[in-house]
């Protein structure tokens, strides 16, 4: 078992050159002056918009300090760093209707 362990960690990785895998599975080289992924410096970020009318409004302050776990004072002074709108879309259910048919004879020719 030992054995096998040192022979696998021994062979090369398969490529598109070694094996009969597909070059676009192979791993991409770092390029030199590739610029990193993401939001550029100065680009206006694009977020959604907020309702106009929420239907429960939450307020989340902190009660103790996430770096020595103290307990904050309710009355501290505090500043608004964010708000976003939490929409949940509730389960879509059937509007069903029953209609119920009844058959009868006529009094005067006995027809259904």
């Amino acid at each position: 078992m030992l054995i096998e362990l040192v022979m696998q960690l021994q062979r090369p990785d398969k490529t598109s050159r070694t094996s009969s895998k597909p070059p676009s599975t192979d791993k991409k080289e770092k390029r030199e002056n590739a610029r990193p992924g993401g939001a550029k410096p100065g680009h206006e970020p694009h977020n959604r918009r907020l309702a106009d009318i929420p239907m429960i409004s939450a307020t989340n302050k902190p009660t103790h300090c996430e770096l020595c776990g103290g307990s904050v004072s309710p009355d501290a002074e505090m500043e608004l760093i964010g708000e976003y709108d939490e929409i949940d879309i509730p389960p879509v259910k059937p509007y069903v209707v029953r209609h119920r048919r009844f058959v009868c004879r006529c009094a005067h020719c006995g027809a259904g």
